[in-house]
Formats: structure tokens, sequence, C-alpha cells
């Protein structure tokens, strides 16, 4: 479902909760089209993974808007 080669950063980059704005120095990336089919209104979104987890981040603004726990 992911693409391989994105890096994973580690638990504690910053706290994984909703509305939390991340730095922008962090790389997003776009979301897998499956992950968009099953949640069509995340397809403005982009995700960078933390451990297992993938947090998905609004581009505009940095802030996290879902983490599916892995």
């Amino acid at each position: 479902m992911l693409r391989r080669g994105i890096p994973r950063l580690a638990a504690g980059a910053f706290a994984l909760t909703v509305g939390t704005a991340i730095a922008r120095n962090y790389t997003l990336y776009d979301l897998p089209p499956d992950i968009v089919r099953i949640v069509p209104e995340y397809e403005d979104y982009r995700y960078v993974l933390v451990d297992d987890d993938i947090v998905i981040v609004d581009p505009d603004t940095y802030e996290i808007v879902d983490v599916i726990r892995g």
C-alpha cells in the first residue's frame, strides 16, 4: 500500500495528536491511491511515517489531521 523507500521518523519527533503542527522541514509524501479510495476526503492531504504510524498532514498548515496506527 505505501511506497517503499519513504523514510520513517523516530517516535517522539513530534506529538502524534490531531491538530498538532509539525515542523515544515519534514518532507510530506502523496498518499497512496488505496488510502484515498478508502477515505476520499484525504485526497489533498500528504503523509509522513512515524515508526509504523501513518500521519496524515494538511500540506498548507502542516497540521496533523489523522493518525493511522500501524
